[in-house]
């Protein structure tokens, strides 16, 4: 059960990067042109892998209704939300509120699955999560003017998407438990619920209207970062994701791979050159206080 506690960790990590290299993308054509961009490689990604590794045979008729609703609550309105308010508030205000995913998972899992843990399991997953609201809340240094750190638009609208964002995620997540559970294949899944998710996107281009229009013309620089980032944060970070919870409790898998608000709080200081504030560092050691009870479970 660790191993998959690790891979969770790991799928964090790629969201992280993944978060990083979209931010500065999402502003120069807009988070739903940049989505639908990503969801296209992405998908030719997932499909030609399940095609390689040949378990398209797992996914049974029975599944298809189930991952498809998933991918469309999950992916098409959970990504589309997430890289808008990506756009507008930056990566570290985003992948916190993004971060509300984990207790939304952990609560619906337990009222929709019936799945139980243990006192110190559960108290880890909310350690975890206070311990990314501490890292993130008080992360922010006044002096610090980078680019990542600026507000497009409107708050208070950026916040409400991130929030909608993690919901959906949240509901993606409990879905998929069962029938990853039953034999599912993760990646075939997750090149199912992405091509699904691409074909209803791909709509919004015949749309005349602002939102739904690419910002500028398309460069080799955007599509080489779309691609980066669609390979590290849906390819990679999400079937690692699926992967874990094929065969670990949803709730801590989704509380662990939450974790990305904090590795992004370090990747910040590699790439500004500016250290995380006191509160940053008191929030890491919160949340690996809370790692370390759902590892001693």
């Amino acid at each position: 059960m660790i191993y998959y506690y690790w891979i969770a960790i790991a799928a964090a990590l790629c969201w992280a990067v993944a978060s990083l290299v979209s931010a500065d993308v999402t502003r120069t054509i807009g988070g739903l042109a940049f989505n639908r961009l990503r969801l296209f490689f992405v998908s030719i990604m997932l499909i030609g892998y399940t095609f390689y590794i040949d378990t398209w045979s797992t996914i049974s008729f029975d599944y298809l209704s189930v991952i498809i609703i998933s991918g469309i609550i999950g992916i098409f309105l959970g990504d589309t939300l997430l890289f808008i308010a990506l756009q507008k508030i930056g990566p570290r205000r985003n992948n916190i509120l993004f971060s509300l995913a984990a207790p939304f998972t952990v609560i619906i899992n337990i009222f929709f699955l019936r799945e139980l843990n243990s006192f110190i399991s559960i108290t880890g997953c909310f350690v975890v999560f206070f311990g990314v609201v501490i890292a993130i809340a008080y992360g922010d240094k006044k002096e610090s003017n980078h680019r990542w750190e600026t507000i497009e638009g409107s708050l208070p609208i950026g916040v409400f998407l991130a929030i909608c964002a993690a919901l959906c995620q949240a509901i993606g997540i409990v879905m998929m438990k069962p029938i990853l559970s039953i034999g599912a294949d993760p990646i075939a899944s997750a090149a199912i619920r992405t091509a699904i998710s691409f074909i209803l996107l791909s709509f919004t281009f015949f749309i005349n209207y602002e939102i739904f229009n690419s910002k500028t013309d398309l460069s080799i620089k955007i599509i080489s970062q779309s691609i980066i980032s669609g390979f590290l944060g849906m390819a990679l970070g999400m079937s690692l994701l699926l992967i874990a919870l094929q065969k670990a409790d949803a709730g801590i898998v989704a509380t662990l791979s939450s974790t990305s608000p904090i590795m992004i709080l370090f990747l910040l200081w590699i790439f500004t050159k500016k250290s995380p504030s006191f509160g940053a560092w008191c929030g890491t050691i919160v949340a690996i206080f809370g790692t370390g009870l759902i590892f001693i479970y």
